[in-house]
């Protein structure tokens, strides 16, 4: 029975796994140029099974596969030229199984970890896999465990690492900080690069889980202490995770790895709680457009809501149409449901997420929804003995819903919005922080700007970001 599938580039060892990943990156080093390291790695399909027996609660063997894709003249993963293939027209390619590991257990999940090694979750613990030549004559590689794993859960179902986003994992100069010297005693956030991951368990919820490459170990840095029901888990930052429980909601914990205390770096605080109304099993990191040339969309530009096309940053209520919409995003995951739903969560920066936060509230207020359910009753997150109201997300169904109102109840809703007030911020960054936060008056109310909006801003902002997913 197969449990778990995923294709990632390994690297074949010439040491003793024992050694662990610090003697890959060594080996690493050594060579001269990308293109030398990059030859040391091969793409490979990794299969995760389980042998299902009536009698068994729980899996007691499975194994890992190591699956390659060959062309016809013998080299692994090589790309179509026109000697692979027949007069018919078809590719000359064929898929060979390179090797296998049987492991105690059903294999749940697997993902690609730093310097060509994978993580995989058996049953209730988590192990670090890496190739290794064999032993014997033969060149065939041999699949290891390295080092000690994490025993601690009681189900882990799900692994996944920041590499599922695009991040290069044949880069290892991050797996070799603990042996560069003059990095003994350095925070993280000094340069030195953490190798974590989060486990999914099946009761527990989320915890972070990280490894040290000086002692070969897995260890438990963070957990999320509320009990929910994990079935998906997604690494959207380093410090930031989204996950999805079996009551069909969504969820957001934060990591705090520069907290003074040690009971606030143990624990992973909820900054998000949605209730999507099915049960989702799926988090992928990705969108399903094109990216666009334009500023909508892209990372790192202003923080604007709207800017005026003619320059300057300033944006004038007398002339509407002249602001360009800019709608700055940062990670973007795809999900998919037990439904067959597909959707995108999109993360926003400050002041996007007030302008969209203010506008889910006027039409909240402003539309009457059908059979006058409460929106904000649906959202709400609602669980086993916990119900807390919606927060840290914006409901994307609601507010492109915009797009379809009459002219009339537009004008309503952006009167509600400028009403509101929220609709844009002015921001100030507090001492000690790098971040920058709502601003707040000497009365506790929100600092705003002063302008207005017209039903063709609104317009442009919604329409700028129904065309990011």
């Amino acid at each position: 029975m197969i449990l778990s599938m995923v294709s990632t580039n390994l690297r074949i060892s010439p040491t003793n796994p024992a050694r662990g990943v610090t003697d890959t990156e060594t080996d690493s080093t050594k060579m001269s140029g990308s293109d030398a390291s990059l030859s040391t790695f091969k793409q490979y399909l990794l299969i995760g099974t389980a042998y299902a027996y009536p009698d068994e609660d729980e899996p007691s063997n499975g194994r890992i596969l190591v699956i390659s894709c060959s062309n016809s003249n013998g080299s692994d993963n090589a790309t179509h030229t026109a000697k692979d293939t027949n007069p018919g027209g078809m590719h000359s390619r064929f898929v060979r199984r390179v090797t296998e590991m049987q492991v105690h257990g059903g294999v749940y999940s697997m993902c690609a970890f730093y310097g060509g090694t994978i993580l995989a979750t058996i049953n209730s613990k988590t192990q670090l896999c890496m190739l290794v030549e064999s032993a014997s004559s033969s060149d065939i590689p041999e699949l290891k465990f390295v080092g000690t794993g994490h025993h601690g859960h009681i189900l882990s179902t799900i692994v996944r690492c920041m590499g599922g986003h695009g991040r290069s994992l044949l880069d290892t100069d991050d797996i070799n900080m603990s042996k560069t010297p003059g990095t003994k005693g350095k925070s993280h956030a000094q340069g030195e690069k953490e190798m974590i991951a989060v486990v999914g368990d099946l009761m527990r919820s989320i915890s972070v889980i990280k490894y040290y490459p000086k002692h070969q170990v897995l260890e438990e840095v963070a957990r999320d202490y509320n009990a929910n029901w994990t079935t998906a888990v997604d690494m959207l930052t380093d410090n930031i995770y989204l996950g999805a429980e079996h009551w069909n909601n969504l969820f957001v914990v934060k990591r705090n790895p520069d907290a003074k205390s040690e009971e606030v770096r143990c624990r992973l605080d909820t900054v998000g709680e949605f209730h999507l109304g099915e049960m989702c099993n799926k988090f992928m990191g990705g969108s399903l457009v094109m990216p666009s040339s334009s500023g909508a969309g892209s990372t790192g530009e202003s923080s604007s809501v709207l800017k005026n096309s003619s320059g300057g940053g300033q944006s004038s209520s007398s002339s509407p149409r002249t602001r360009r919409a800019v709608v700055t995003v940062g990670s973007q995951t795809l999900y998919a449901t037990v439904d067959g739903t597909l959707g995108s969560i999109i993360g926003l920066d400050s002041s996007t997420a007030a302008f969209f936060s203010t506008l889910e509230r006027a039409m909240a207020r402003t539309v009457r929804p059908v059979g006058d359910l409460s929106h904000k009753e649906f959202r709400a997150f609602e669980a086993d003995r916990r119900a807390h109201p919606s927060r840290g997300f914006v409901d994307g169904d609601l507010v492109e819903s915009f797009l379809d109102l009459d002219r009339a109840i537009m004008e309503a809703v952006v009167s509600e919005m400028n009403h509101d007030g929220g609709w844009e911020i002015e921001e100030q960054i507090l001492p000690g922080r790098s971040d920058s936060v709502p601003g707040i008056d000497d009365d506790g109310d929100m600092m705003t700007s002063g302008r207005s909006l017209s039903v063709d801003d609104v317009l442009a902002m919604v329409e700028e970001m129904s065309m990011l997913h």
